[in-house]
C-alpha cells in the first residue's frame, strides 16, 4: 500500500498534507515504510504534516539514523511537537541520534516536565534499565490513606490513563512496597498504605543491562518492573512492552553478528555505514579462509593426481558449517536466556559430539554409497575415504559450533559476533585435511 502511495505521489508536484492524511489512516507500520522509501525532504514535510501523536508513534517504530535525520530536517518547533508527544524512553533514544546542537536547540524547546524527563534519562546508557525505562511510574506515599490515595489514583488515570501497577515509597521517595487494588478496594478509607501494601517488592537497579532485565521480566512473568537507583530511589519503570522490543532488538542483532553484519544494520542503512560494519568481519574471514585454501594446497600433488576429489571438497564444507550453524544456534539461544554453567556446557558439548558422529555416519554412509556408485572406477576406497572425511567434519562442527559462543562469552565477547567465520575455519580445514590427508595414505586404491 505504502508503494503504491508513493508511485501516486511520485514527482515534484504533490500535497504534504494529503500524503500525511492517507498515511494516518493507514496506520504506523505503513507510515514507516513511506517516511524511510521517501526523499528527506519530502519525508520531513509529511511529517511535520502529521498530528504529533501519529507521527511520534511511526517516528518510535523507524530506524533511529533515518528519524533523527527526519526531525534534523524539520523546523524546530514542529520536531520539538512530535518529540513531546513521545513516551519518554522513546524520545530520548531519538535525542541520542541527534547532532549536539540540534539536541539542545530542541531541548530548550520543551516543557519543563519534558526537559527534566529527558535530563534525567539521558543519565544512563541506552543498553541499561534506565536507559529504556519510562519515568511515568504510578507512586504513593506509604503513611497516606486509603482514602486519598484512591483519590490520587483517579487524578492520575485521568492525566496518564492506564497504570500497570501502583508502588508505594517513603519519604526518600525509596520503594518499599506495592498496592494490591483488590486490598486497596476493601481496606478501611483511614487505613495507611504502609499497613496494606506487599513489602519487598521486585525491581532492577537502573545499570542492569537490559538484556539480563528482559530476562527477570520473563522468568517473574510480571507485566512492568520498577527501576531503583543505588539508594533504593524509585526513578522508573520497564514494561512489557520495552522488554519485547529489546528482545525483537537483542535477537535481531545476534542474527546480524552471527554472520558478521553490523548490529546496528537495517533496511534503510546508508551503503557507507553498512560498507563499514562488514568489511573488517570480511576481512577476517579472507585470513581465516586462506587457512583452508593452505591445507588444500598442501595436498596438491594428491589433487593432481585425482582430481575426483574437488567434487567432494564443497560437500565436506557445506554440510560441516550447516552442522555447525544448527549447533550454534542452541547454543546461543541459550545463553541468551542465562544457561552458562559449566554443568550444562559439558552436558551440551557431549550431546553435540553424539550428534555429530551419528548424522556425520548417516550422511558419510549416504555419499560413500553414491561415491562408488557414481566414481565406481575409483573402487571402493574412494567412499571409505570420503565417508570417514564426512564423519569427522559432522562431528567436529557439532561441538565447535556449539563451544564457540561459549568462548567467546568467556573471553568477553558477544557470543554470536561472527561465529560462523570461526566454525567454518575449524570445519572446512579439519574436513579438508581430513579428505585429502585419507586421499593421500590410500591413493593407490584409488586409481
Amino acid at each position: 500500500m505504502s508503494e503504491e502511495l508513493l508511485r501516486e505521489f511520485e514527482g515534484e508536484a504533490y500535497d504534504p498534507r494529503e500524503i500525511a492524511d492517507q498515511l494516518q489512516s493507514l496506520g504506523a507500520e505503513e507510515g514507516v515504510v513511506a517516511l524511510e522509501l521517501l526523499p528527506v525532504e519530502v519525508a520531513a514535510g509529511v511529517a511535520q504534516n502529521m498530528a504529533a501523536d501519529a507521527a511520534g508513534e511511526i517516528f518510535r517504530r523507524m530506524e533511529p539514523a533515518r528519524a533523527a535525520k527526519l526531525i534534523s530536517t524539520m523546523p524546530p518547533e514542529a520536531a520539538s511537537g512530535i518529540l513531546c508527544a513521545m513516551a519518554p524512553d522513546d524520545r530520548v533514544d531519538l535525542l541520542g541520534n541527534l547532532d549536539r546542537d540540534v539536541h539542545d536547540g530542541l531541548m530548550r524547546r520543551f516543557g519543563a516536565s519534558q526537559a527534566a524527563e529527558s535530563r534525567q534519562l539521558e543519565q544512563y546508557p541506552p543498553d541499561t534499565a534506565g536507559g529504556i525505562m519510562t519515568t511515568q511510574v504510578t507512586a504513593l506515599h506509604k503513611d497516606i490513606t486509603v482514602e486519598q490515595a484512591v483519590a490520587e489514583l483517579r487524578r492520575i488515570h485521568q492525566e496518564l490513563g492506564q497504570m500497570s501497577y501502583v508502588y508505594v515509597v517513603d519519604e526518600q521517595r525509596r520503594l518499599v512496597g506495592v498496592l494490591s487494588m483488590r486490598t486497596l478496594l476493601l481496606a478501611r478509607l483511614d487505613s495507611l498504605l504502609g499497613d496494606i501494601m506487599i513489602p519487598g517488592v521486585k525491581s532492577v537497579p537502573a545499570g542492569m543491562d537490559q538484556e539480563e532485565v528482559a530476562r527477570q521480566m520473563r522468568s517473574s512473568r510480571f507485566l512492568a518492573l520498577p527501576v531503583v537507583d543505588a539508594d533504593q530511589r524509585l526513578c522508573g519503570l520497564v514494561t512489557l512492552d520495552d522488554v519485547m522490543d529489546v528482545i525483537q532488538e537483542e535477537a535481531t542483532e545476534d542474527v546480524q553478528r552471527l554472520f558478521g553484519a553490523g548490529a546496528e544494520e537495517r533496511l534503510g542503512s546508508s551503503w557507507q555505514f553498512s560498507f563499514s560494519k562488514r568489511i573488517w568481519w570480511l576481512q577476517v574471514n579472507l585470513a581465516t579462509a586462506f587457512l583452508a585454501g593452505i591445507v588444500v594446497a598442501m595436498f596438491g600433488g594428491t589433487l593432481s593426481r585425482l582430481s575426483v576429489l574437488a567434487i567432494y571438497i564443497p560437500i565436506v564444507s557445506s554440510m560441516g558449517s550447516n552442522a555447525a550453524a544448527q549447533a550454534m544456534s542452541v547454543a546461543i539461544r541459550g545463553i541468551t536466556q542465562g544457561r552458562t554453567d559449566r554443568k550444562l556446557l559439558r552436558h551440551v558439548l557431549m550431546r553435540e559430539a553424539t550428534v555429530g558422529l551419528l548424522s556425520g555416519v548417516v550422511i558419510g554412509i549416504t555419499t560413500a554409497i553414491v561415491a562408488m556408485i557414481w566414481q565406481f572406477h575409483h573402487g571402493v576406497a574412494l567412499g571409505v575415504v570420503v565417508g570417514i572425511a564426512l564423519i569427522i567434519a559432522q562431528t567436529l562442527a557439532c561441538v565447535s559450533g556449539a563451544a564457540i559462543p561459549f568462548v567467546m562469552r568467556r573471553l568477553g565477547f558477544d557470543p554470536a559476533q561472527s561465529a560462523t567465520i570461526f566454525a567454518t575455519t575449524i570445519t572446512d580445514v579439519a574436513g579438508f585435511a581430513t579428505l585429502l590427508g585419507l586421499a593421500t595414505i590410500c591413493a593407490r586404491w584409488m586409481r
